[in-house]
């Protein structure tokens, strides 16, 4: 991904974190349509990236509508052959599905995430992955 799509990205999950902090429904809203319109202006171009995706989703509050975000992350990232976006993507479904308490759907999204544990560069994204696997008791 180059550095000023991540850096967009970034900044608009940014805004939405702190509007989302303060209740600024309006702030929030927008930086969710900026980053909306930005993933479907590059869907299936080669800006077309996982992370764009998953941010998106991340910040969805209608659970159902985010799955459906995981699952164009999970596509892209899988497309892209990027394997710790892969996990990452699985982990996110796994723990959506926790929330909804679909714990037999958590588990096995978390088990998919951790398939990939020892191709992911990410020890952070490793331990994540371990954490939730722990509290799912897996």
């Amino acid at each position: 991904m180059k550095a000023p799509l991540y850096q967009e990205i970034l900044d608009l999950c940014q805004t939405m974190a702190e509007a989302s902090a303060v209740e600024n429904e309006t702030d929030y809203s927008t930086a969710h349509q900026v980053l909306q319109k930005l993933c479907q202006t590059n869907q299936n171009t080669p800006k077309d990236h996982p992370l764009q995706w998953e941010a998106l989703a991340d910040f969805t509050h209608d659970g159902d509508q985010a799955l459906d975000i995981y699952q164009l992350a999970l596509n892209c990232a899988e497309k892209l052959a990027l394997v710790d976006s892969q996990a990452s993507v699985l982990l996110a479904i796994a723990q959506r599905y926790d929330e909804f308490e679909e714990y037999d759907k958590a588990k096995e999204f978390a088990a998919q995430a951790n398939a990939f544990v020892e191709k992911i560069n990410s020890n952070e994204l490793k331990v994540e992955i371990s954490d939730f696997m722990s509290k799912l008791s897996i």
